[in-house]
């Protein structure tokens, strides 16, 4: 591990650590901050997102798990089917996990003057969508993000 990425996973974990109101929510990062991050810092972000995503469908498999449906005419939830389709959407099988593409898509992304005030975890959403072939819905989510984005000015 070279110093940079040692000192970058230090002051990662101690922001961490001291508490969540030094770090930004995850909808308070947009490409104005993603374009003034060193490429170490992006690459870093990405893996802590995605390891969060692994933890988050391990606690979900558990629970589903723990707690089954007792009658098997039931059907699954409205809101869980959606959880599952939305969690897929951020994994594209070319992709895999391949941090420094994935660094690199979003860099292009935010260049475009428009897509800047678009939250990362959209943005990113967005380029996964876009390289799993699935151009219609990644058009469609880009559309709604910038509507949003362009809504409080």
């Amino acid at each position: 591990m070279s110093a940079d990425r040692a000192r970058t996973a230090l002051v990662l974990l101690v922001a961490a650590l001291v508490g969540p109101g030094i770090l930004p929510a995850q909808r308070d990062i947009s490409g104005k901050t993603w374009t003034q991050w060193d490429p170490h810092w992006k690459v870093t972000y990405l893996m802590g997102f995605y390891a969060g995503r692994k933890a988050e469908a391990a606690l979900f498999r558990q629970a589903e798990k723990d707690y089954p449906r007792w009658d098997p005419t039931q059907y699954e939830p409205a809101k869980v089917k959606r959880y599952k389709t939305d969690r897929k959407e951020f994994v594209a099988r070319d992709l895999k996990y391949d941090f420094k593409t994935m660094r690199t898509l979003l860099d292009v992304f935010y260049t475009h003057p428009d897509n800047l005030l678009i939250p990362l975890p959209e943005a990113l959403r967005i380029v996964v969508l876009r390289a799993a072939d699935q151009a219609e819905r990644a058009e469609f989510l880009l559309q709604r993000e910038r509507r949003q984005a362009l809504k409080g000015k």
